[in-house]
C-alpha cells in the first residue's frame, strides 16, 4: 500500500467557501488514511472517493489570479497552515492528489474482487449500510450505465471544445467528465475488463486536464480569447455603415451590422412570445451537462387538438427507447409525419435526409447541438438541446431569452395513451433527430399546433437555402426551363425540391392518391427512355399517387423502364410507404407549386442588409407614389463577354405565427443610376404579391457594369414591416440603401378652395391657384430641388417651378425650370439640378377646375432654403367686378381707329391708391389678343395720359393684366380701355379691378367718333 496523504489544511483568513471545502477534504483523507492504514479497505474506498469529489470542487473554485492570499500548499502527509504566491502549484497539486487517490480506489477494488466470498458473507446490518450510504449519494448498481452514458458525453464535448482550443472550457469538462467515470467506476461492473476501460477512460481525462492545466497562463488566455469573437457563423449579415456602396466578396469580408440593423434584429428577435437571439460562435461554448436532466423553462409546448385527444405524457427518449441515439442512419424512407399538421416541415426533412445520404455532406443534422468534434450531433443524456435555425434576416438559436437565461429545448416528448410517439419520429425506433428539430421549429412557431407552411419556408429555416416558389398555374410558368432547372438543381446537390399541391375535393384526392394541399418531398429526378420522372415521398408514409409511372400503372412501366430505374411496381404494390414515382406532366397537372432551395454557396458574392418601414412613412398604398418606399441601389460589375446571374431574396421578419398577412414584393429598375424611383413606370422586373415570408426576384446583369434600383413594395400598407434584402451573384457588385440626397425638407399641408382650385392652364382661373416663392440664398452653391405633390387618388395632379419668385398668372415654357410631366392621379414630382442662388415660383395645380380638397407639398433642397406661399392676386385689396361685351359696329373698334371707342370705364380716386386690373375673355373661341390700358381722363381730348398698361396684346387664357400702378387723386379721374387687337370680333369679357382704397368705377358714356 503507497503512503497516503492529506491535501493540506487551510490558513486562517482563507475564503469561506474554499476554506470549508479544504477543511472537509483534510478530514476525509485524514479519515481514508486512517481506516486504510488499518486495514478497512471498504471504509477507506469510501472516504477516498468522497474526498475525490472535494478535490474536484476545489479544482472548480479556485482563481487563476494571485489576489488569494489564503491559498494553501498540498503536503503529501498532512495540512500546512501556510500560503504561496502561485495559486497554480495549488491547482497541480490537488490534481495529482485527485490522481492519487483514483489509483487507491481502483487497488482497493481489485482487492476486494479477490475476496468477494467475503464480501458476500458481510452482516446484514453492514450490507444496509453500504447500500443506505450509496443511495444518500444518488448512486446504485443500476446507476452505472447512466454515469457511464453521461460521463462519454461530457468526455466528447472536452474533446470537441479541445480541439477548437477553447481550452479552458475543456478543462472544465475534462474534469468533470473524470468525476462521472470514477463513481461510475466505483458502482460498475464486476467485469475486469469493462472496470479497466472506465479506470482507463478516467485516467487518461485526467491526464488531459493536468496537460491543459500545466499551460503557461498567457496561453490558456490567448486561446480563450481567440475563440471569443461575436462574428455570426454564416456570412455575410451586415450592412454597410460607412461607405454604403463598396464591392463586396463574402469569402473575404467579415460581415459587421450597423446600429440600426442591430436594433432591429434585437426587436425581431422576440418571436411568439420568446426571445431567439442571433447564432454566434460563441454559443458553440455551451454547456450541455448538468447534475440533474435538463427542463425547459419555458415548460411544455402547446399541443394541437388532435394531440391533445390522446395525449397520455410528456416522456424522455430514455423512457421510451432502450438504447436512444441522435443519428442511426440519416434516411428520407425513415422519416414519419404523425398528427402534427406540418408536412411541409416533414418533407423538408425527408428531401434534407436525402441529400446527406446521396452527397455525403452535412446539411439538416448540422443544426443540432451538442456535436462531437467531427460535427456530427450527438444524444444528450442530461436532455439539453440547441437549433440553429434560419429565421427574420439571420441564423438563430432555439434560443435564449436574455443574455442570462437559456432557452434551449429539452428532450421531452408528446406520447399517447397508449405509448406512442405524437410527433414526427424515425422507423429506426432508437433515433432521435427528426424529433429533436421538429421540437425546436414548433416551439419557434408557438407550439405544435402549428397551422402549416410551405416547405420553401420550412427548408430555408432549417438550411439557410435559398427558397423560390414556382407557382405551376401562372401564366409565366415555363415547363421546359423549369424541368431543366430541376434536372440540373437535382443532379449536382444544388437544389432541395418539393412539390405541394393545392385544393381538391375528398373524391378527387382520392382518385389521384394524392392529399390536398400536402407538401411532398422529391427524392430523385430522372430523364430516361425519353419520360421525365420524379420519385417522391408524402410525409405520411402512406397514401401513393394513382396515376401515370405509379404501382398501378401496368402501361408506362416497360421492362426497359424498370431496370433503368430499378424500380418493380408489383413489389411495392402491397406496401405502401408513401413513395411513388411521378412524371413531370402529372405534376404540372395535379399539383400547385413547386420549391426549389438553393444552395447559397453558388454564388461567391452575397450581401444583405436589415430594414425597417414604419407603418406611419408614406401612404397606404404606392400606387402612384415609390418616393416613400425602402429603395436600394445595386451596381454589378460583370467582368467578360457572359451576363452575370443575380438574385435577390426579400425576406420579412415575422413575430406572431397569424402575422403573415401582408403582400409583399420587389421591383428592379434599371437606367435609373441607382438613384430614387418616384413613379411606379414600367420595371425591369416585376414581382407578384405574396404574403409569403420570402420574395425571391432572378435576373442577369449584362458584361460590364449595370446600375439598378430596388424598390420594396406592399400591396396595402397597415404596419411597420421589417425586412431582410439578401443580394447573391456571381460577380462583384455593391448594395446599399439609396443614398438621401436632400439634406433639407420642408413639408407643406395646402388644400384647393372654390378660390384657389383653378385647374390646369387651360383654366381662366389657373392664375388662382397655390404658388410658393423658393429662394435659394446667395450664400449657397448650386442647388438641386425636389417637389413632391401628394393629393387624393382622385385627382390628376401637377407641380411646376418657374422662374421669378413671384405670383404667375400663365406659364411660358421660357420660364419653366421643372415640372413633373403628365397629370398623375394622386401624386406628381419633379426635379431641378444645379439652381442657382434667387428666387423661383412653385405652382400646384389639379387638371380639372373647381375640386377641393387637402394636398402636401413636399420641398426639398440640397442646401437650406425658404418657401413661403405667394398671396393670391388681389389678396388684401378691394375687389370690383366688371362684366360687358364687345358688340360689332358699336364698340368692337380694335386697337386702331377709333380705340376710344372701346368699351371704357371710368375711375374716381379720392386718395392715393395703388391699381391692378385683369381682363379676360374666356367667352370667346378662339381666344382674341386682348389688352388693357388706363389713362387720365383729359378735358377735351377723348384720352389722355397712359399711366397703367398690360403690354403687348396677347391671347392667354389667363388673360392680361396690368402692373400695379399708384393713381393720385385729380379732378377729371382716370378711365380704362378694355381693348381687341382686330376690330370687329364680338364677344363678353370679364375685368377685376383690384384697389388698395375704395374707388368708384362705372361704365363711361358712349363716346363721340373724331
Amino acid at each position: 500500500m503507497s503512503s497516503q496523504g492529506g491535501v493540506g489544511s487551510p490558513s486562517e483568513g482563507s475564503d469561506s467557501s474554499l476554506g470549508n471545502l479544504y477543511r472537509s477534504a483534510f478530514q476525509l483523507a485524514s479519515k481514508a488514511v486512517q481506516l486504510d492504514g488499518g486495514g478497512q479497505a471498504r471504509e477507506a474506498r469510501q472516504r477516498y472517493m468522497q474526498v475525490n469529489e472535494v478535490c474536484l470542487s476545489l479544482v472548480s473554485g479556485m482563481k487563476r489570479d494571485n489576489t488569494n492570499a489564503s491559498q494553501a500548499i498540498l503536503s503529501d502527509t498532512t495540512w500546512n497552515e501556510h500560503t504561496v504566491d502561485q495559486n497554480e502549484a495549488q491547482r497541480k497539486r490537488v490534481m495529482a492528489k485527485l490522481t492519487e487517490y483514483t489509483h487507491r480506489v481502483e487497488q482497493i477494488n481489485s482487492h476486494l474482487k479477490d475476496h468477494s466470498d467475503t464480501l458476500g458473507r458481510q452482516p446484514s446490518q453492514e450490507r444496509q449500510e453500504i447500500a443506505i450510504s450509496a443511495q444518500a449519494r444518488s448512486i446504485t448498481k443500476t446507476d452505472a450505465d447512466d454515469l457511464m452514458e453521461k460521463a462519454k458525453f461530457i468526455l466528447s464535448q472536452a474533446q470537441l471544445h479541445d480541439s477548437k482550443q477553447n481550452l479552458e472550457f475543456a478543462f472544465d469538462l475534462y474534469r468533470d467528465a473524470a468525476e462521472l467515470f470514477l463513481k461510475a467506476h466505483s458502482v460498475g461492473s464486476s467485469d475486469e475488463g469493462s472496470r479497466n476501460e472506465i479506470k482507463a477512460q478516467a485516467l487518461a481525462a485526467l491526464t488531459r486536464a493536468e496537460q491543459l492545466n500545466n499551460l503557461p497562463k498567457e496561453q490558456l488566455l490567448n486561446k480563450k480569447m481567440s475563440h471569443l469573437s461575436v462574428t455570426p457563423t454564416t456570412p455575410p449579415l451586415r450592412s454597410p455603415t460607412i461607405n454604403p456602396l463598396t464591392f463586396v466578396d463574402a469569402s473575404s469580408e467579415a460581415p459587421r451590422l450597423s446600429s440600426a440593423e442591430i436594433s432591429l434584429l434585437r426587436e425581431t428577435s422576440n418571436v411568439n412570445g420568446k426571445v431567439y437571439l442571433p447564432w454566434m460562435d460563441v454559443d458553440l461554448k455551451e454547456r450541455f451537462d448538468f447534475d440533474k436532466q435538463y427542463r425547459d423553462p419555458d415548460g411544455f409546448l402547446a399541443l394541437s387538438p388532435k394531440q391533445t385527444a390522446i395525449f397520455g405524457a410528456w416522456k424522455r427518449p430514455s423512457d421510451i427507447m432502450r438504447k436512444p441515439e441522435m443519428i442511426e442512419l440519416v434516411s428520407s424512407t425513415s422519416i414519419v409525419q404523425d398528427i402534427v399538421t406540418d408536412c411541409s416541415f416533414v418533407a423538408s426533412l425527408c428531401v434534407s435526409a436525402a441529400y446527406e445520404n446521396r452527397f455525403k455532406k452535412q446539411l439538416i443534422t448540422a443544426c443540432i447541438f451538442p456535436q462531437d468534434k467531427m460535427g456530427q450531433p450527438l444524444y444528450n443524456p442530461n436532455g439539453k438541446y440547441m437549433v440553429k435555425l434560419h429565421y427574420n434576416g439571420i441564423p438563430r438559436k432555439v434560443g435564449k431569452h436574455s443574455i442570462d437565461t437559456l432557452n434551449v429545448i429539452d428532450d421531452y416528448l408528446p406520447v399517447s395513451k397508449d405509448g406512442k410517439l405524437m410527433c414526427t419520429f424515425s422507423t429506426n425506433t432508437e433515433e432521435l433527430w427528426a424529433s429533436i428539430i421538429e421540437k425546436a421549429y414548433m416551439k419557434l412557431m408557438g407550439g405544435y399546433d402549428f397551422p402549416g407552411s410551405n416547405s420553401g419556408i420550412d427548408l430555408h429555416t432549417l438550411t439557410g437555402w435559398i427558397p423560390e416558389h414556382i407557382f405551376i398555374n401562372d401564366k409565366g410558368f415555363n415547363k421546359e426551363n423549369v424541368w431543366k432547372r430541376i434536372v440540373d438543381g437535382q443532379k449536382y446537390g444544388d437544389a432541395l425540391i418539393t412539390i405541394s399541391t393545392g385544393k381538391m375535393t375528398d373524391e378527387e384526392a382520392d382518385s389521384l392518391g394524392l392529399v390536398a394541399t400536402h407538401a411532398y418531398a422529391v427524392l430523385d429526378v430522372r430523364e430516361v427512355l425519353g419520360k421525365r420522372l420524379l420519385e417522391v415521398k408524402n410525409p405520411w408514409n402512406h397514401k401513393r399517387w394513382k396515376g401515370p409511372f405509379s404501382h398501378l400503372d401496368n402501361d408506362g412501366w416497360t421492362e426497359e423502364l424498370k431496370s433503368a430505374l430499378r424500380f418493380d411496381p408489383k413489389s411495392v404494390a402491397h406496401r405502401d410507404d408513401g413513395m411513388f414515382w411521378i412524371d413531370f406532366d402529372s405534376v404540372c397537372a395535379e399539383f400547385d407549386s413547386i420549391h426549389m432551395n438553393w444552395n447559397p454557396e453558388l454564388f461567391k458574392h452575397r450581401w444583405v442588409i436589415h430594414y425597417p418601414w414604419p407603418s406611419n412613412l408614406g401612404p397606404k398604398k404606392d400606387l402612384y407614389n415609390l418616393g416613400y418606399n425602402p429603395q436600394f441601389r445595386l451596381e454589378v460589375e460583370v467582368k467578360g463577354n457572359q451576363a452575370s446571374a443575380v438574385w435577390l431574396l426579400l425576406t420579412k421578419h415575422i413575430t406572431k405565427k397569424e402575422e403573415n398577412r401582408d403582400y409583399i414584393t420587389i421591383y428592379v429598375y434599371k437606367d435609373t443610376k441607382g438613384e430614387k424611383v418616384y413613379y411606379p413606370g414600367k420595371a425591369m422586373k416585376e414581382g407578384t404579391y405574396v404574403n409569403s415570408p420570402h420574395i425571391l426576384m432572378r435576373f442577369n446583369a449584362s458584361p460590364g457594369t449595370s446600375w439598378y434600383t430596388i424598390v420594396v413594395s406592399q400591396h396595402e400598407k397597415s404596419r411597420t414591416l421589417n425586412f431582410s434584402l439578401r443580394a447573391f451573384s456571381t460577380s462583384k457588385f455593391k448594395l446599399g440603401e439609396v443614398p438621401r440626397k436632400y439634406i433639407y425638407e420642408q413639408k407643406i399641408a395646402g388644400q384647393w378652395t372654390e378660390l384657389t382650385a383653378g385647374g390646369n392652364t387651360t383654366n381662366a382661373t389657373f392664375t388662382n391657384n397655390p404658388e410658393w416663392k423658393l429662394t435659394i440664398p446667395e450664400s449657397s452653391a448650386q442647388a438641386d430641388v425636389l417637389l413632391m405633390l401628394e393629393a387624393p387618388r382622385a385627382f390628376a395632379v401637377h407641380a411646376v417651378l418657374l422662374r421669378g419668385g413671384n405670383r404667375v398668372s400663365n406659364v411660358s415654357f421660357t420660364d419653366i425650370i421643372s415640372q413633373s410631366g403628365d397629370y398623375r392621379h394622386g401624386f406628381a414630382y419633379c426635379e431641378a439640378l444645379n439652381l442657382k442662388a434667387g428666387e423661383y415660383t412653385i405652382i400646384a395645380s389639379t387638371y380639372e377646375a373647381g375640386l377641393l380638397g387637402q394636398f402636401f407639398l413636399t420641398v426639398a433642397s440640397t442646401v437650406n432654403f425658404t418657401c413661403i406661399s405667394l398671396p393670391l392676386e388681389g389678396a388684401g385689396m378691394y375687389k370690383q367686378t366688371i362684366r360687358d361685351a364687345w358688340v360689332g359696329g358699336l364698340n368692337a373698334m380694335g386697337c386702331r381707329r377709333n380705340y376710344h371707342l372701346n368699351p371704357q370705364y371710368f375711375i374716381d380716386v379720392t386718395e392715393q391708391t395703388t391699381i391692378k386690373i385683369r381682363l379676360q375673355t374666356p367667352a370667346i373661341d378662339p381666344i382674341p389678343n386682348t389688352n388693357v390700358t388706363v389713362y387720365e381722363r383729359h378735358p377735351t381730348q377723348p384720352l389722355g395720359k397712359e399711366v397703367a398698361t398690360s403690354g403687348p396684346y396677347t391671347n392667354l387664357i389667363q388673360g392680361v393684366v396690368t402692373t400695379e400702378k399708384v393713381l393720385l387723386p385729380n379732378e377729371r379721374g382716370y378711365t380704362a380701355i378694355f381693348a381687341t387687337w382686330e376690330a370687329g370680333i364680338s364677344g363678353s369679357f370679364i375685368a377685376y379691378v383690384y384697389t388698395d382704397r375704395p374707388v368708384k368705377v362705372y361704365k363711361a358714356p358712349v363716346a363721340t367718333k373724331y
